[in-house]
C-alpha cells in the first residue's frame, strides 16, 4: 500500500471520531508525554548517579572512604539497577570490615546481573573474610564459569587459599600451582603455596616456594611473612 493511500485512510477513519474518541486520544498523547517526562527524569537520574559515582571513586583515591561511602550509596539509590555501583559500594564495605553490608551489595549487584564474575568474586572475599569457607569456595568457582582474565587469576588464588584453610590441600596445590602458570609474579601465591607444602610436610618444597616470594617482593607483606618462615625453617639467618 503507497503513501497516498494509507492518508486518505487516516483521513476516513479521523472524520467518523466521536467527542469520545477525541478525548481518549487526548489522554493518550498526555500518557505518551508524561511517560516522555518520565524517560527524561529517568536519565537526568542516571546522570545523576554517574556523578555521584564518579566522585566517590575520586574520595576514595583521596583516602576519604567515609565520603567516597556516602558517594557510593546516592549513585546506588539513584540508578538501582547499575550492578556496578554495588558492586563498588560492597568493596568499600569489604575494606571497612563491614562484611554483612559488603555481602548485601554484592549479592543485589549479582541478581541485577547473574553473570558479574567480579562480584561473585567479591561476594566470595567477604565470606572468606567472615570465615564461610565453603560458601566463599561456591562464589569463586560462579566466577570462574565467566570469561576475564583478571577475575580468573583473582578467583583461583582465593579458591586456592579456601581449599587450604579447609583443609583440602591437594585441591589447594593444584589451583595454586594454576594460579602461577596464569600469574608467575604472584607473590601471595607463592606464599600461599609454601603455607600449603609446609602442611603437607614437604619442606624442601616449601622453602623453594618461600623464597620465591620472598625474592620476588622482599618488602611487601607476603615477602616478609616467607621471609619469617625461612627463618623458622632454618634457611635464612
Amino acid at each position: 500500500m503507497g503513501i497516498i493511500a494509507i492518508i486518505s485512510i487516516r483521513s476516513r477513519f479521523l472524520s467518523k471520531r466521536t467527542p469520545r474518541d477525541w478525548a481518549a486520544l487526548g489522554l493518550l498523547g498526555l500518557f505518551l508525554l508524561t511517560g516522555c517526562a518520565a524517560a527524561k527524569e529517568a536519565q537526568v537520574r542516571k546522570l545523576q548517579a554517574r556523578s555521584a559515582y564518579e566522585t566517590g571513586l575520586s574520595h576514595l583515591r583521596e583516602g576519604r572512604p567515609a565520603v567516597g561511602l556516602t558517594s557510593l550509596q546516592e549513585a546506588a539509590t539513584l540508578d538501582p539497577e547499575e550492578p556496578i555501583y554495588l558492586n563498588s559500594l560492597g568493596l568499600v564495605f569489604l575494606d571497612l570490615k563491614q562484611l554483612r553490608d559488603a555481602q548485601e551489595a554484592f549479592r543485589k549487584a549479582i541478581v541485577l546481573d547473574p553473570s558479574y564474575a567480579m562480584a561473585h568474586h567479591n561476594l566470595g572475599v567477604a565470606l572468606a573474610e567472615s570465615g564461610r569457607w565453603e560458601e566463599a569456595v561456591q562464589e569463586y568457582r560462579t566466577a570462574l564459569t565467566f570469561p576475564g582474565a583478571v577475575v580468573t587469576v583473582l578467583a583461583n588464588h582465593n579458591l586456592g587459599w579456601a581449599y587450604y584453610n579447609l583443609g583440602r590441600l591437594k585441591e589447594a596445590e593444584e589451583v595454586l600451582a594454576f594460579t602461577l602458570r596464569l600469574e608467575p609474579s604472584m607473590v601471595s601465591a607463592h606464599y600461599h603455596l609454601g603455607l600449603v607444602l609446609l602442611k603437607a610436610g614437604r619442606k624442601e618444597e616449601a622453602l623453594a616456594a618461600f623464597s620465591k616470594a620472598r625474592d620476588l617482593a622482599p618488602e611487601s607483606e607476603f615477602g616478609l611473612a616467607a621471609r619469617e618462615h625461612l627463618r623458622a625453617l632454618g634457611a635464612e639467618p
